[in-house]
């Protein structure tokens, strides 16, 4: 999620665990440990911009990594002198900030590589969006009253009714999810694959896509607290897979391995942009929930002096088009 609901969750939880031994800087601690990871965005290169999503949520956020993580986050403070008689206690609040971030990031729909050096899955449950007021906002309340009062018990009723919310929102998805199910069945589709993602800032609108017979649909589902799901019927378009590249991508090895890099980091659903043909697009996010053009993608161009390149759509648009959608505004 965003950094700074991370380093809520991080601070929320060095304050339940430590507070008593912290006081009113394990707030401080724990924020510091719980954003680290997100370090990793410093790993790019101007020349190659898989770079960066080949890293980002990747060794970092590991389950593997906390321990490590945790003590370099605690250095600024450890290093120093007239901190010596604390060195432990401190490395302790920021590693267990450090070990909330990515348990978090994988309730996300992005992707976190939670069993590196092991595997090299992207988990991604998508229950949450990356972005979400009331998830923060429950954390932030918390923080500020534990700190306040030096107490540990806001810190922890916070972290609860958080966790409560994250089960709401897994609540929401499963009716996304029945919703399409029934929509695939009445357009007589067998589904092989099927994922719902929601929308910033909330969990009241999802995209979601299903694979079958070889083609992506994607529709879009309202799923208000008290009402019945809505759903929006999209569109389908064919999945982009390896065996039905061109013969001239087939050919050109940095093409090829920025295609297969691509299509790792979004999951296989990608399909080829409807307006831009050179354009591999991630279809977990669209410009609308419903349509199938997406937020970003991969720029592939065989046989060129520079074959693989990042595109990126318009966001003002696309936050524009949250907006609409979160309102229930037909398109």
């Amino acid at each position: 999620m965003d950094a700074i609901t991370q380093g809520l969750l991080g601070a929320a939880a060095a304050q339940a665990v430590l507070g008593s031994r912290l006081g009113k800087r394990a707030w401080l601690y724990g924020a510091i440990g719980g954003m680290a990871a997100d370090l990793d965005i410093l790993i790019r290169s101007a020349d190659d911009p898989l770079v960066a999503w080949r890293f980002h949520r990747n060794f970092t956020h590991s389950l593997a990594f906390i321990p490590v993580g945790g003590l370099l986050a605690s250095l600024p403070w450890t290093l120093r002198k007239r901190h010596a008689h604390e060195r432990r206690t401190i490395a302790l609040g920021t590693t267990v900030g450090y070990a909330t971030h990515a348990l978090l990031d994988a309730f996300t729909s992005y992707g976190t590589m939670l069993l590196w050096p092991f595997s090299d899955l992207r988990v991604a449950w998508s229950w949450v969006a990356i972005v979400d007021p009331i998830y923060s906002g429950i954390l932030a309340a918390g923080v500020i009253l534990a700190a306040r009062r030096a107490s540990m018990r806001p810190a922890r009723l916070a972290l609860l009714l958080s966790s409560l919310y994250l089960v709401f929102c897994f609540a929401q998805r499963s009716r996304v999810l029945a919703a399409v199910e029934a929509q695939a069945a009445e357009r007589g589709h067998a589904v092989e694959r099927i994922d719902a993602f929601p929308s910033p800032p909330t969990n009241l609108v999802w995209r979601t896509v299903y694979l079958s017979d070889g083609e992506l649909w994607v529709d879009q589902v309202r799923v208000p607290w008290w009402s019945p799901a809505v759903l929006r019927p999209g569109g389908s378009i064919p999945l982009v897979t390896e065996d039905g590249l061109s013969d001239a991508m087939r050919a050109d090895p940095e093409a090829l391995a920025g295609f297969r890099l691509f299509r790792w980091f979004a999951r296989e659903w990608v399909a080829w942009d409807p307006d831009r043909p050179d354009v591999l697009g991630d279809l977990r996010y669209g410009m609308r929930e419903a349509d199938l053009h997406s937020m970003w993608g991969v720029v592939l161009r065989p046989g060129t002096p520079r074959p693989v390149g990042a595109y990126r759509a318009d966001m003002s648009k696309a936050l524009a088009n949250r907006w609409s959608d979160l309102m229930g505004e037909e398109p």
